[in-house]
């Protein structure tokens, strides 16, 4: 089973001067000008950092004693242990006891690098980061989070959960992960997806794994790993779902995905993502959830117009019963080669955007954008950027419409790829009412 092992807390930070990175990590840099911070990623609320655009992170840690004992005692070889970072900052390079581990590109994208070598060695370690918010500053409350993972041979690196069908009869889900493996493993991985209250939901957090019967809400396969990472996709049928709806249509019944992976019949990881069983279309200037159109129409999606949020906003919305537009931005002033570059870079952030925030029911469209002002840009890459990440993000989540544009005049994508115009604010014919 994995264990987690946060590091928040006892940070100390301080703004980067020019070339200051190559020193971050060294043990014997002297920390008398640091200050203190709870955790690091959002250091324009830290005194005197406000106007700062990078800055410098050290932590020293020691292992729990639980942890180290079970570092030591050698009891299971094929243990792993990872340093993971989320949401810490835009652009950033981590280093762990003068070791340079990577870099942190994307707030919105789980970093984890295996550390099992470096924490066999004893005494007192020495986290570093250079972090640079980038062009955008996240307005949410709750932001950076550090931990040491230990799993198995195979992790779950990422995680993507989409409702490809729902109805009051039936649903089906359709869920991607990679799994990263340590070596050639007969795994097992067991899905569930249960109403987020029941009272068997979350088993794979159960040491003894006592699976309920193949059925319902339940999917069971048995692939073989490879060295490296796996990418594995599969479908759970759910019968009779209770359906999530907006508020003012009905109830938010809300389910979690537990998603386990076993080797030789011990729990490698697992993780659990929550969901709601529904879908949404856009078609003719109304929003239509469970095939219901909405009373509000097109006003019903609140504009999210900052980037992806943070788990917990996403959370409170699906309890609220809102319906999102969420902004995914792709900047081209950023890029000058081939096209098959943009369109790696498209196919990037619609694939964050799928993985971070696709199992929310609140998130009712994608909403591809350019940022504003910056750096000029030829005239013919702004229609370009937008056919590419409109098309990255039809392939990351076919399930949702695209909105694009803002004001009363919109272009919505059904997730069956047909488009209609919305048209202008003005009064209805008479022969249309």
């Amino acid at each position: 089973m994995s264990v987690d092992w946060s590091l928040d807390g006892d940070w100390l930070v301080r703004a980067a001067g020019h070339g200051e990175w190559r020193t971050v990590a060294d043990r014997t840099l002297d920390e008398s000008g640091w200050q203190k911070t709870a955790t690091p990623g959002r250091w324009w609320h830290d005194p005197g950092l406000g106007g700062e655009s990078a800055v410098l992170y050290r932590r020293r840690f020691d292992l729990s004693p639980d942890l180290e004992s079970q570092l030591g005692s050698g009891a299971n070889p094929d243990e792993r242990w990872w340093f993971v970072v989320n949401g810490l900052c835009e652009l950033g390079h981590l280093w762990l006891d003068g070791t340079y581990l990577g870099d942190l590109s994307g707030r919105h994208t789980e970093h984890a690098f295996e550390i099992t070598d470096l924490l066999t060695r004893d005494g007192e370690h020495l986290a570093a980061v250079e972090a640079s918010h980038g062009t955008v500053r996240v307005p949410q409350s709750a932001d950076g989070n550090v931990h040491i993972l230990r799993t198995g041979p195979a992790r779950i690196e990422r995680v993507r959960a989409l409702v490809i069908e729902a109805s009051f009869d039936r649903a089906v889900l359709r869920v991607a992960a990679t799994v990263d493996s340590s070596g050639t493993h007969h795994g097992e991985v067991t899905t569930t997806v249960l109403p987020i209250d029941d009272p068997d939901a979350g088993w794979s957090k159960d040491p003894t794994r006592q699976v309920a019967m193949l059925g319902d809400g339940l999917a069971h396969s048995e692939p073989v790993l490879a060295r490296g990472r796996n990418e594995l996709e599969w479908l759970v049928a759910l019968e009779r779902p209770s359906l999530w709806w907006p508020a003012g249509m009905g109830d938010q019944e809300q389910y979690c995905i537990d998603i386990d992976i076993a080797i030789d019949g011990r729990s490698s990881h697992a993780v659990r993502l929550p969901t709601g069983i529904r879908t949404v279309s856009i078609r003719r200037g109304s929003v239509a959830v469970n095939g219901e159109p909405h009373p509000a129409g097109l006003d019903a999606l609140e504009v999210v117009e900052h980037e992806l949020s943070h788990p917990s906003a996403y959370e409170a919305a699906n309890g609220d019963g809102r319906l999102l537009c969420q902004h995914v931005t792709l900047d081209p002033s950023v890029f000058t080669g081939a096209e098959r570059g943009l369109r790696a870079l498209a196919a990037k952030a619609a694939a964050a955007a799928a993985d971070h925030a696709g199992h929310h029911p609140s998130i009712a469209a994608w909403q591809p954008v350019q940022p504003s002002g910056g750096r000029r840009r030829a005239p013919w890459i702004r229609p370009w950027a937008d056919r590419t990440i409109r098309h990255a993000m039809r392939s990351a989540d076919p399930t949702r419409p695209l909105r694009f544009g803002s004001g009363p005049s919109r272009l919505a994508v059904s997730p069956a790829g047909r488009t209609w115009r919305a048209r202008r604010s003005q009064p209805t014919p008479a022969r249309r009412q």
